[in-house]
């Protein structure tokens, strides 16, 4: 974190309120992701390799399938969405008796503008799931982008972004940043080996996902560091 404290000091005092390391980093990070999800929605649309792929990696994972593996995927993918709707509802909570408003607002905001986010971009492609002769599992709705994917970057990211900003060890924020890195990523696997999504799906909602927090999350530190601008103890 040392590199963005220096690059913060080398901003102008007048502008550091609203030109920040983070608002510059958070900006490459939103670039990268458009750049993804466009590159997604072109080779889908256009069935290119990515389509092959999407269906020869399905067809090999749903050929590897095991009821043990099916048991513990259907689990992993419960921190996707029952799970994960349960504990967000718990922090929203957290922030509520706190008084922490800003917080509760911006946790709000997060989770709830992710899914209808995720619920309009699957109305718009409208791509079918994966199908198979003997299905693992059976979901509706449509594919792209993968909701468990998106909603699980989204939530456990800005988690695992508020645990950091408590913690003051570097080594634990990594612990729990990588932590929050391996669930996500397991979660987007387990979609994938139970036949209800393609790569590209996951992908896609990881891609949206990290636009998304970046938003919230810079939103948040905007309004926290112009509050401390303004505070006459500042």
């Amino acid at each position: 974190m040392n590199w963005l404290r220096n690059f913060e000091k080398s901003i102008p005092e007048r502008l550091r309120p609203y030109v920040t390391a983070y608002v510059v980093v958070g900006l490459l990070i939103c670039i990268v992701s458009i750049l993804i999800f466009g590159n997604l929605v072109d080779g889908v649309s256009e069935n290119e390799s990515i389509v092959a792929f999407d269906i020869a990696l399905a067809n090999e994972l749903h050929r590897g399938a095991t009821t043990t593996s099916t048991s513990i995927y259907l689990l992993i993918s419960l921190f996707g969405g029952t799970i994960l709707f349960v504990w967000s509802v718990v922090v929203g909570l957290i922030f509520a008796w706190k008084r922490q408003r800003l917080g509760l607002i911006i946790w709000v905001v997060t989770i709830s503008g992710g899914q209808i986010l995720n619920a309009a971009l699957k109305l718009f492609f409208a791509r079918p799931r994966p199908t198979f002769a003997s299905p693992l599992v059976i979901e509706q709705y449509y594919s792209f982008p993968s909701g468990h994917a998106m909603m699980s970057f989204i939530a456990y990211g800005m988690l695992a972004y508020v645990i950091c900003v408590l913690l003051k060890n570097n080594a634990q924020r990594l612990v729990v940043t990588l932590l929050a890195a391996l669930i996500i990523i397991l979660i987007g696997i387990s979609r994938m080996a139970l036949g209800v999504h393609y790569f590209s799906d996951v992908i896609a909602g990881y891609s949206v996902a990290a636009l998304w927090l970046v938003i919230c999350v810079t939103v948040w530190r905007s309004i926290q560091q112009r509050r401390s601008h303004h505070s006459p103890t500042a």
